[in-house]
């Protein structure tokens, strides 16, 4: 019976992924590709015009000029979290109150199988299908870095006689040279920001699945997590508005999703990609945790989430088909 409820799930579920998994696989490669085509040191003074806007960033704006920099945004990208945002909560927030929505719950519940399994199965299925999702967000961004180059400026070098220097000719102009991505971005440095990612869809998705244990309405239950995602948001930019507001940032679960700041943090530290705690090297607050850490924030919430959809489905009262 287990396994017919998971193809249940999965027949219902296809589509949706399928749609989503062709937009978040080419997004990125072609994201990529279209950086590729310009050098980034002609984007500066582009970056100096939003430094009044640096506070709101995860890290400083200079690092949008590097390669790793301006891959990394990705993860930041609206699409990119529209597409995970949906299949969390869509799926998330169907598992009960849309089979109540649809009168289908009763004939479910009619089966030889327990409430808790039905969660599981689902969880199972819609987990898979956000981790697959995930997947092949960096196997677009890894093609993305591996089948592109970039023109890179490149001076002519005069060595100095006697003194043994090197100097750059300033009689001869700057030449580009289309270099491999591959040679100036390291997809490695791409995995925890992808995990990140992980994470936070499965948070949202803890939370559409705990509305949805409390209500019969599915169209409610996408109100309220859509709600507490906007004021998590909310929160979170009035957090990085002034230093006085700093005080809002640990109400909010998106002060767990840095992309950015891990994809800085592993550049320059690479072995720091797995720690959980970055206290001994922490120059601010933010430092103090590491990559894994928010990861495994992000993750408690998601699970604390579940374990509150699994003891009130289990106990409530289920009301009558509409």
């Amino acid at each position: 019976m287990f396994r017919i409820l998971l193809k249940k799930y999965y027949q219902e579920s296809i589509l949706l992924w399928s749609a989503l998994a062709l937009v978040l696989f080419f997004f990125p490669w072609v994201r990529i590709w279209t950086v590729s085509q310009f050098e980034l040191t002609g984007f500066a003074p582009l970056i100096e015009q939003f430094k009044a806007f640096e506070k709101f960033a995860p890290v400083p704006l200079e690092q949008f000029l590097t390669y790793h920099g301006i891959i990394g945004i990705t993860f930041d990208e609206p699409v990119v979290l529209l597409c995970v945002l949906t299949w969390c909560i869509a799926r998330g927030t169907d598992v009960v109150s849309g089979e109540l929505n649809r009168g289908t719950m009763e004939m479910l519940l009619g089966q030889p199988i327990q409430r808790w399994k039905i969660l599981a199965g689902h969880g199972l299925v819609t987990i898979v299908g956000l981790a697959l999702l995930c997947i092949l967000i960096y196997f677009g961004i890894y093609l993305g870095i591996h089948t592109n180059s970039t023109p890179v400026a490149s001076t002519s070098k005069v060595k100095l006689p006697w003194l043994e220097w090197t100097v750059s000719n300033p009689f001869v102009a700057k030449q580009m040279k289309q270099t491999p991505l591959s040679e100036l971005a390291d997809p490695q440095e791409f995995i925890a920001a992808t995990l990140n990612l992980f994470s936070l869809g499965f948070a949202v998705l803890g939370l559409g699945v705990m509305a949805s244990s409390f209500d019969q309405y599915r169209w409610r239950s996408i109100g309220v997590v859509i709600g507490m995602y906007v004021l998590s948001l909310l929160l979170f930019i009035l957090s990085k508005s002034t230093p006085s507001m700093a005080i809002f940032k640990p109400f909010t679960f998106l002060s767990a999703y840095q992309p950015a700041w891990m994809i800085q943090q592993i550049h320059h530290h690479p072995d720091r990609q797995w720690f959980f705690s970055n206290s001994q090297f922490a120059t601010s607050w933010q430092d103090t945790i590491g990559p894994m850490g928010y990861v495994s924030l992000l993750l408690f919430l998601g699970i604390a989430a579940y374990l509150v959809a699994f003891w009130r489905f289990a106990t409530r009262d289920l009301p009558a088909p509409n």
